[in-house]
């Protein structure tokens, strides 16, 4: 019998290649004949699975986000508030060296997002949810007396435009981007509007 062929997971072996090489390279060292050879085919094989490099950079930018967003999902569940919301942060800040590595990946993708409406639509869209979810889960705090009752949306403005930072900063400037200094950045911005005990004022 002929062997079955999983068209899209072939397509997403050839995306992992792509992102090996846009971490090592920038995603102006990526041409079609070492992508191909990064994945295991002739640089014509590749047709069979993408018209050229610009379909396999959106869809490693898909990709990207779509493995953030699963992360957020199991690792939120059924949870609200502050608690969410850290673990929300958690899985879009660069804390662990995969996370470091996948934020290489995005810094050289953003680069082609600003001439590619495509890939800034993916980027967008996908930033206006995590923003969306923030503001829910600062209401949900103060719902529950954690937090103060603040402009939820303006604060996850300034949470969202804190974690994208931190994207750039873990991989230019690691020193000073661990993953206690990343977390302490969210507490800081979160303590300004705690709920405070009357010892505490």
């Amino acid at each position: 019998m002929p062997k079955v062929v999983d068209h899209d997971e072939r397509r997403r072996s050839i995306v992992r290649a792509a992102w090996r090489l846009i971490a090592a390279r920038g995603i102006d060292g990526v041409n079609m004949r070492d992508l191909a050879a990064e994945a295991g085919y002739t640089n014509g094989a590749l047709s069979r699975y993408f018209s050229g490099k610009d379909e396999i950079l959106r869809l490693a930018f898909e990709v990207v986000l779509e493995e953030t967003n699963g992360r957020i999902e199991r690792a939120v569940a059924k949870q609200r508030g502050l608690s969410a919301l850290y673990k929300m942060c958690s899985e879009i800040m660069p804390l662990t060296e995969e996370a470091r590595l996948e934020a290489r990946i995005a810094i050289s993708l953003w680069q082609r997002a600003i001439t590619d409406s495509t890939m800034e639509l993916s980027n967008n869209t996908a930033v206006a949810q995590w923003r969306g979810r923030i503001a829910q889960h600062l209401r949900e705090a103060a719902e529950d007396d954690v937090l103060r009752y603040v402009d939820a949306d303006k604060y996850a403005d300034l949470i969202m435009t804190t974690m994208i930072g931190l994207q750039v900063t873990a991989v230019l400037d690691r020193p000073r981007t661990s993953k206690k200094n990343q977390l302490a950045l969210i507490d800081a911005i979160v303590d300004g509007c705690r709920v405070r005990s009357h010892t505490e004022s």
